[in-house]
């Protein structure tokens, strides 16, 4: 039964490196198919949600250690209110910024690496391939 193993790789030295050892693993060379991938580009809101989460809980806090003094904002029961409301806008806002430049970086572009070979020979040929460079080899 035939198993297809599938890998991504970074450069051309590590894919032509991958064909040779596929071949040496026993993969009949019109079996072996590369071509150009694209990784989509990492979730670009996580730091903004970070960065609410952080800002929401040092406000509060610094909201509560102004209810202990007199004479500190309007009324020391809004202190915590005021301090979770301006924490999470101030933590939104830095978290943008850092979500904006991952953003920037654009998809990373990769060569996907696909074999299609005998059941019994795809472990070994796994393996040469990660030893390769090869990144997320998977068996299917």
């Amino acid at each position: 039964m035939e198993k297809t193993i599938t890998a991504l790789f970074d450069t051309a030295e590590e894919v032509e490196a991958a064909r040779t050892a596929a071949r040496a693993g026993g993969a009949d060379a019109d079996k072996i198919k590369v071509c150009r991938a694209i990784e989509p580009k990492p979730f670009a809101g996580k730091n903004t949600l970070a960065g609410m989460g952080v800002g929401a809980a040092a406000g509060t806090v610094i909201g509560l250690g102004a209810a202990f003094f007199e004479n500190v904002g309007l009324n020391s029961g809004l202190g915590p209110v005021a301090g979770l409301i301006g924490g999470t806008v101030a933590g939104a806002i830095i978290g943008g910024f850092l979500d904006y430049g991952v953003a920037q970086k654009g998809p990373r572009r990769r060569w996907l690496f696909t074999v299609n070979m005998d059941e019994k020979h795809t472990g070994p040929t796994a393996r040469r391939l990660k030893r390769c460079g090869g990144d997320k080899v998977c068996i299917g």
